[in-house]
């Protein structure tokens, strides 16, 4: 028969290992504009542990799934116009070979026929009525609320859209996403914020990372402790049972 405390104790481990494994992808991603901190979503190991000391439940800390933060990163300027910031919000419409893909990463640019398109990945950018083409040499201006002008002409908008449930979207890589099925629902915001010639940072902290690193390390520590007491204890308890020759 499995000891509860043991396994509990063993799953606590390994669940802590996975939200360091997330804390190492926010360190990575805190340099990347538009990118969404994530955290795995567990039970919590003492109470885990509470339960099965007390034989309330043998149930086993485990990751849940995981969590995207929707708090918004940073103003940073950068004067250059293909550079979109949404002060809203939302998410850019991009295209890519799984369909619609969703981001706050702003650094956009022109490729050589002219449309624009993301400058990590290269996936085109759509605008209300389809993938935007620039004529080459021609002025781009992006207003506060998404219109896109062409040598001062309103040519299209910006598409902006919103989940309508966080469990509507899938991470690729923490700054852009897709939807999670076919029955997933955008929505598209009515009023956008757009701010030109900036864009948004992560909204990873690096030394938030670092300290809450710190933290799940003694937690892991403990958990370690816990394990060896109670193996210890076992195998005490096993000698004192053993018949005297």
């Amino acid at each position: 028969m499995t000891d509860r405390i043991l396994e509990i104790g063993s799953a606590g481990l390994e669940t802590a290992d996975q939200r360091v494994r997330k804390m190492m992808d926010n360190m990575v991603g805190s340099q990347v504009p538009g990118y969404r901190k994530s955290e795995a979503v567990i039970r919590g190991f003492p109470l885990e542990l509470e339960e099965a000391t007390n034989k309330i439940s043998p149930v086993k800390p485990q990751v849940e799934g995981t969590h995207y933060s929707t708090e918004s990163g940073a103003l940073v300027k950068t004067n250059n116009k293909l550079d979109v910031a949404l002060g809203s919000e939302g998410y850019f419409v991009v295209t890519g070979p799984w369909g619609e893909g969703y981001t706050r990463d702003g650094r956009f640019r022109l490729d050589k026929d002219g449309r624009l398109i993301t400058v990590a990945g290269n996936l085109p950018v759509l605008g209300k009525m389809g993938p935007i083409v620039v004529t080459p040499g021609a002025d781009v201006e992006f207003t506060q609320d998404g219109a896109i002008k062409i040598d001062g002409a309103v040519v299209d908008q910006l598409k902006v859209v919103k989940p309508e449930t966080k469990e509507t979207m899938d991470s690729l890589n923490g700054s852009l996403f897709k939807k999670k099925d076919s029955t997933s629902v955008m929505t598209e915001v009515e009023t956008p914020r757009l701010i030109q010639g900036y864009v948004e940072s992560s909204n990873a902290n690096i030394v938030d990372q670092y300290m809450e690193m710190i933290q799940v390390e003694r937690m892991t520590s403990v958990m370690s402790k816990v394990i060896q007491n109670r193996d210890a204890n076992l195998s005490r308890a096993m000698e004192l049972g053993r018949p005297t020759q």
